[in-house]
């Protein structure tokens, strides 16, 4: 059944934020654990002896770690060639490769538009800006498993296209499907150099933070994966850079009884189909819309394809929340800070200026959160697990860095040098205070 809550009752429950770090693993992945290990262990104890592994190891690490965790040999072919890249974006169907050309270049147009460049200015005595230069190196994690995700390369690689990034690393477990190999192919249409490693979990993470005889060593690392793969990009940052801490996906959409019920339902199970771990979140005023809604999630979520994970998703991690006001709600989501929000009340516009913290915003029944899942514009990489809050949404931004330019001239620095030394004499740093009285 699908669960209808008080606030009160979802502030208890669903509305509390879980760490990734204390994710529990199943009982399969723990009998896993102890099977390659010996003895249990927790996930962070898995992590930390992998990336060692591979520090110590290199690529003899990597074919070790896929064979053990994938049961796949990779030691004749860590890398994938251009021509396989080639022959895979031959071999899929010309209306699929229609749509990830057509995909691809909506998300290029939209992040073109966003505006980046360096300055400088004269005003404040010599010449004083921001030199802005694209990250050289930039790893892309992007999952494997039984259902491939091709538009996680295009929504992972494309702002790194427009930022100027020089060479792509891109790592995937292996074996590869044809159709992510192919849309890594469409990705090389650009002047930059794209690579492809058939590694997957902690050791790719590994590889790409700190290099093998094979895998080039990045300086950023993007992309989503499981808690493993999560857990691999937290400990190696500082090494490297990293996107963001990411957990399961989720949604919220706020509706009021203007909004149709079934297409509410969709959107819900939509959000519940990606992984047992998803929250999918309906907050409305309507008792009746609530009920509406419900029912529409049972008789839509049995003719679905992944109909058991939906179903739990929903009924242990989602569900329906009554709120007594519109204004209740707001405050509801500001404080979850979802991944994506859906407005779909008789004025969105209205709504939307008081939303705070969200990763991305859906106006109306027609902007859904499938249409920016896929081809709207921005990337759908946005920050899950309240991270809204403090960060924002994959762009152009992330694979930049600003460099400070400062060249003051002499009557400048002859004004402001004794305040440097009286600060740095009370901060007591003499050899501070020493350099700058020189200066006057």
């Amino acid at each position: 059944m699908i669960p209808i809550y008080s606030l009160k009752e979802a502030e208890k429950s669903i509305l509390i934020r879980k760490s990734i770090v204390n994710t529990p693993v199943t009982p399969q992945i723990n009998d896993q654990i102890i099977t390659i290990f010996g003895k249990s262990l927790t996930p962070q104890e898995v992590v930390k002896r992998i990336i060692n592994d591979v520090i110590k190891n290199g690529d003899v690490a990597l074919i070790e770690w896929t064979k053990k965790l994938d049961n796949t040999d990779i030691s004749n072919s860590i890398e994938v060639e251009v021509d396989q890249m080639e022959t895979a974006l031959k071999s899929i169907d010309a209306k699929i490769k229609e749509v990830l050309i057509k995909t691809r270049d909506r998300i290029l147009a939209f992040h073109k538009k966003q505006p980046i460049s360096s300055w400088t200015t004269n005003d404040l005595g010599g010449s004083l800006g921001q030199i802005i230069t694209p990250i050289q190196k930039v790893g892309f994690y992007v999952p494997g498993g039984s259902a491939p995700l091709p538009s996680t390369v295009i929504h992972s690689v494309c702002p790194a296209i427009v930022a100027g990034v020089e060479e792509i690393v891109i790592v995937s477990p292996s074996p590869i499907s044809p159709i992510i190999l192919a849309t890594c192919n469409l990705m090389r249409d650009f002047n930059l150099r794209l690579r492809v490693f058939q590694i997957g979990g902690v050791q790719a993470i590994a590889a790409l933070a700190f290099g093998t005889e094979s895998v080039p060593k990045v300086n950023k690392i993007v992309g989503p994966g499981n808690i493993f793969v999560t857990l691999a990009k937290r400990e190696v940052y500082g090494i490297v850079g990293i996107d963001g801490i990411t957990g399961p996906t989720e949604a919220v959409i706020l509706a009021d009884r203007s909004a149709d019920p079934e297409l509410i339902a969709s959107d819900l199970l939509a959000q519940a189909e990606h992984d047992f771990l998803s929250i999918p979140i309906l907050l409305t005023t309507s008792p009746d819309l609530a009920n509406m809604v419900k029912n529409s999630i049972e008789e839509q979520i049995i003719k679905l394809s992944r109909a058991e994970i939906a179903r739990y998703a929903i009924e242990n991690n989602g569900g329906i929340i009554l709120v007594t006001s519109i204004k209740e709600a707001i405050s509801v989501i500001n404080d979850f800070a979802p991944e994506h929000l859906s407005i779909i009340t008789r004025d969105p516009q209205e709504i939307l200026p008081q939303i705070k913290n969200s990763g991305g915003v859906f106006l109306g029944e027609s902007s859904c959160e499938v249409m920016g899942d896929y081809i709207a514009g921005p990337s759908h990489v946005m920050p899950t697990g309240g991270a809204a809050k403090f960060s924002s949404p994959l762009s152009v931004l992330d694979f930049l860095k600003i460099t400070s330019l400062i060249a003051l001239d002499t009557k400048t620095v002859k004004s402001i040098a004794p305040l440097a030394e009286l600060l740095a004499r009370n901060e007591e740093l003499t050899a501070h205070s020493e350099a700058a009285r020189r200066r006057v």
